[in-house]
């Protein structure tokens, strides 16, 4: 009856601990750059400038036009006094035409890495529609997650079995010395690892904290395992255990910038102690419930009930006020990673309800397992970023702009539709050749019956009002003289509905495949194309073979290439791929559906977007039962792609060629 009064006990202050955020930092964010997203420049720029709200270091940045080399001259750079800025060197031959800055830094608070990109243009038009700048945390690594889940037990273990042993069990033992030491032990482990893992996190706020986080834990350590012989040292021991339950706040969101720090500071540390002493103290009853000594165990839950009860109000209390401080709305409790981690460790406490009721008899070991999880959990919420700072970053607006694109021999055109009111609709189109952007074509746009004449709003950017009566049927764009016309179907529904969700969807599907083939028909203008067969194996194995060219193949790091009539050559392949994955990059914009239709038997959504990291623009065929990408156009600068993907998950291999001697 005891055990299970425990376990209930045990369950409370896990549902109230759910409540709390899990300690981690604070993200930087781009604020602006120079050029500006989406800006048209005249005269090349010699460098790029990147701007954040907070301290940064600069990661992996690239700019490139159209995919092609790296136009970056030197090493980005902070320059002195502006720890905010990253300060990209150019080359001073830039050509006329868009370009693409996928950049990524390392904030100097917390150490994660933020990622993004946009693009500017140098004496040219963009594709249509708004260039916008993305940006998005990177995933947790195993490393990050094992680390702070280390440290976490640690520190809680270690202080929660002090307080335990001082107010509880008011006696000390070998046993306690013992527990102490393999706690602090562990959670000096912990720090270690959280910076010597993370390539970068020494300079940084969390790197300080956590490097002298170590040096105290590691003392701690050596008192603890020195009271051993003498006694008197396991007082300091405690003493620095207690003290390191300070260390998740100084590295956290409580201390972040923009929060109201009066308030989270004291309430994480409240949390933080209360679950220190449950923990511990669950952790302390389950040793005596494993030494068979039931008369000590029900003496001890007697005195440890109205403590527990106490430490699981103030963790309750506490964390109402840290999830406050974290979310700043209801849905990103479903919206965000950080909020389904959330989900996740109330599953988990779900568990425990269930277990604890059927297992009352063995509800303390039952629950020391789920606490593991559950810490795991919080493990995971230190490397996310929390919902207020989610939405901290500026999405970008949705769009009514359709995107469509084509092919007029040589030249890759881009077709931008906004409607303005009933009447009528915006149109603008960019196009752009093998030298780059296309200027002074003389095009003309079509809407149904009506047409205007397109004026210039920018080398290779063309742009007109058409007048529209009702639901528009059909878009065209008239180019040159002879003129060559392009026409688009409307969108079934117009205003096109949005369909952003389904690309991301369909990006998972892909990204969850284990093998996939793709036939593809690359052309660089109306006489020259190229077909390919792909296939590709998870994680990291990709084989293709150009239809009467060469081959190629590709596992991790090493590549191997053939050329027609000659032997396979070995090289190293930086990075490695993995495989199977989408065709685009995860910065689309202008995603939008255009109608339903039918591919070999399957109903599909046709949705059209924009890639302005390449400049790409793609129309994508996805199955609404599978989401499943069966067909696939991209149109970009010289690659006018047309795809079918399948089949999906077939017993397929890609190996190393066999080579000679």
């Amino acid at each position: 009856m005891d055990q299970g009064r425990i376990g209930l006990v045990a369950a409370a202050a896990a549902a109230a601990f759910l409540l709390a955020a899990g300690p981690a930092g604070a993200h930087a964010f781009l604020t602006r750059s120079e050029p500006a997203a989406g800006a048209v420049v005249q005269t090349p720029p010699t460098e790029v400038r990147l701007f954040f709200d907070e301290g940064v270091r600069p990661a992996k940045i690239l700019v490139s036009r159209g995919g092609g080399p790296s136009a970056v001259a030197g090493k980005p750079f902070v320059p002195a006094g502006h720890p905010n800025e990253i300060v990209v060197p150019l080359r001073h031959d830039l050509a006329p035409g868009p370009y693409a800055v996928n950049w990524s830094e390392l904030d100097l608070d917390d150490g994660h890495v933020i990622s993004g990109a946009f693009v500017f243009a140098v004496r040219s038009g963009l594709p249509p529609g708004p260039s916008v700048s993305t940006q998005s945390s990177s995933s947790p690594p195993f490393s990050a997650v094992a680390s702070r889940w280390l440290l976490l037990v640690g520190l809680l273990v270690a202080a929660g079995s002090v307080g335990f042993a001082l107010v509880i069990r008011r006696t000390r033992s070998v046993a306690d010395s013992l527990l102490l030491s393999t706690a602090l032990a562990v959670a000096t482990l912990g720090a270690i690892l959280s910076v010597a893992l993370e390539p970068g996190q020494s300079g940084t706020r969390f790197g300080h904290w956590m490097t002298i986080g170590a040096v105290v834990a590691g003392m701690a350590t050596a008192c603890a395992l020195a009271s051993f012989r003498v006694r008197s040292l396991w007082l300091p021991a405690g003493v620095l255990s207690v003290l390191l339950l300070g260390l998740p706040t100084a590295t956290g969101h409580a201390s972040a910038p923009g929060v109201s720090h009066w308030l989270s500071i004291p309430a994480d540390v409240v949390h933080l102690a209360a679950a220190a002493f449950w923990i511990g103290g669950i952790v302390q009853l389950g040793l005596v419930w494993r030494s068979g000594e039931p008369g000590l165990l029900r003496d001890l839950v007697r005195r440890f009930m109205p403590f527990a009860l106490g430490a699981v109000a103030l963790i309750g209390a506490s964390g109402i006020v840290r999830a406050f401080n974290e979310l700043s709305a209801f849905h990103q409790v479903w919206t965000t990673g950080y909020g389904q981690a959330l989900l996740v460790k109330t599953g988990v406490l779900a568990a425990v309800l269930v277990i604890v009721a059927l297992y009352s008899r063995r509800a303390i070991g039952v629950e020391l397992v789920l606490l593991a999880v559950l810490i795991g959990a919080v493990a995971v919420l230190t490397n996310l970023r929390p919902g207020r700072a989610e939405a901290k970053i500026a999405a970008p607006a949705a769009s009514d702009t359709v995107i469509y694109a084509g092919q007029d021999d040589k030249l890759a055109v881009g077709l931008g539709v906004t409607p303005k009111g009933d009447d009528e609709v915006a149109m603008r189109a960019t196009v752009i050749g093998f030298e780059g952007p296309a200027a002074g074509l003389d095009l003309r746009f079509g809407v149904d019956d009506s047409s205007a004449a397109a004026r210039a709003c920018g080398p290779g950017c063309y742009e007109a009002t058409v007048s529209v009566s009702g639901q528009p049927r059909s878009f065209a764009v008239r180019i040159g003289r002879p003129a060559a016309t392009l026409r688009f179907a409307a969108p079934a529904e117009w205003p096109a509905p949005d369909g952003l969700q389904i690309v991301r969807r369909a990006e998972q599907v892909i990204d969850g495949l284990h093998s996939l083939v793709v036939h593809s028909r690359l052309a660089s203008d109306a006489n020259h194309e190229v077909t390919t067969v792909y296939k590709m194996v998870a994680p990291d194995r990709l084989a293709y073979r150009n239809i009467g060219g060469g081959r190629s193949v590709i596992i991790g790091k090493r590549r191997w290439d053939k050329s027609p009539g000659a032997g396979w050559v070995k090289s190293q392949q930086l990075p490695p791929l993995r495989q199977p994955a989408p065709f685009w990059t995860p910065n689309v914009t202008d995603a939008h559906v255009l109608r339903t239709a039918r591919v070999d038997g399957h109903s599909v959504w046709v949705i059209s977007f924009v890639d302005p990291s390449t400049p790409a623009w793609f129309t994508a065929w996805i199955d609404r039962s599978t989401l499943r990408t069966l067909r696939l156009d991209m149109v970009a600068v010289a690659h006018f792609m047309h795809d079918r993907d399948g089949p999906f998950n077939a017993p397929i291999s890609v190996d190393a060629p066999v080579t000679s001697p």
